[in-house]
């Protein structure tokens, strides 16, 4: 009889999984830490710039998004309970704890690696500053990866949900419903949380508003602005290709095609005008690392407007909402040049 029961799926308790898995919250959040004390500790004083108050602040909101990540297991846990045998799944668990550490390591590295470590002796000092103006709060790499990841998964659980309906096996149909709601959840969470820490910033005449492209950063700034009668106002706007920001990865001489940006013009009121007429070069000319260009943007503004900003962003497509950290996504802050 044993031997019977323990050959059949138990039914999902999210107290039999939170038993293992909180446990081993411990460990994992130990080790991650550990990681990045050694990186700290074998290559200093490399990252002496980049202890800044801005950087702690960075810090705590990417443990607790890791922290938001490792509770997805909880998903897959409550799922493989009810397709497979106890004694089975709770092998299975340090297994799929050891894949899933392993996998943040990877990823913690690579971020350090590939985002942080070549920067802090080569970008200009404002890149780790708490100002430091980004169309991004969150690693472009990570957000577009879990970005991806989710939509996967999301596609997975819903095809095993519409196939267990069919099979007449409701109760898995709902158990996977559950499992798409719980999902949403996390994600929704480190959407709108990476929103709600963001600030809305105004940079001042020569301040650089940089655009990760990935593997590299385009930055703009406002270089010149000229008043002319009826409210005409002609705004240069200077496109650098940093090349102190281009992953190792990417070839120095290769160019780069900037994504598509939308550029307004706000009052005190809210209102938007979009700019008449574009000289000089346009903003989608390719640059290679180290190029920089001026465009002309020549907008017609009443004379009765007061308070205008600037706003320069990247024309918003519909995965750009629902990418964590990006601007574009839902209630997240701008960064506005001021004229």
């Amino acid at each position: 009889m044993n031997t019977q029961a323990a050959s059949k799926p138990s039914a999902p308790s999210l107290s039999a999984a939170a038993r293992f898995w909180e446990p081993g919250r411990l460990p994992y959040n130990a080790i991650l830490t550990a990681i990045a004390l050694l990186w700290l500790a074998l290559t200093w004083p490399h990252f002496r710039p980049a202890l800044t108050l801005g950087s702690f602040e960075t810090v705590a909101v990417l443990a607790l998004a890791a922290n938001l990540c490792y509770c997805a297991v909880y998903l897959v846990d409550i799922f493989m309970q009810a397709l497979l045998p106890s004694r089975s799944w709770r092998g299975f668990r340090r297994t799929l704890w050891l894949l899933g550490t392993l996998f943040a390591v990877l990823i913690e590295n690579y971020w350090i690696a590939d985002e942080i470590f070549p920067y802090v002796t080569q970008a200009p000092a404002e890149l780790y500053q708490p100002n430091f103006a980004s169309n991004v709060n969150f690693p472009a790499p990570l957000a577009v990866l879990g970005f991806l990841v989710a939509c996967g998964g999301l596609f997975l659980v819903l095809a095993s949900a519409i196939i267990f309906w069919l099979a007449g096996k409701p109760q898995f149909a709902r158990l996977a419903a559950r499992i798409i709601a719980a999902g949403a959840l996390v994600y929704l969470s480190l959407l709108f949380g990476f929103s709600a820490v963001s600030r809305t910033t105004t940079l001042a005449r020569g301040q650089e508003k940089y655009f990760c492209e990935i593997d590299c950063h385009l930055a703009y700034s406002v270089v010149d602005v000229k008043t002319q009668p009826a409210g005409r106002y002609v705004i240069s706007l200077r496109t650098r290709f940093d090349e102190t920001t281009i992953s190792p990865q990417r070839p120095k001489d290769a160019p780069l095609t900037p994504s598509p940006r939308v550029i307004r013009i706000f009052d005190a009121s809210g209102r938007e005008y979009a700019p008449l007429a574009i000289q000089g070069a346009p903003l989608l000319t390719p640059l290679k690392p180290a190029d920089s260009y001026t465009t002309q943007l020549e907008f017609n503004v009443p004379q009765d407007a007061s308070g205008l900003r600037l706003l320069l962003i990247t024309a918003p497509a519909w995965p750009d909402h629902f990418v964590i950290g990006d601007e574009n996504s839902w209630l997240h802050k701008k960064t506005y040049f001021a004229l």
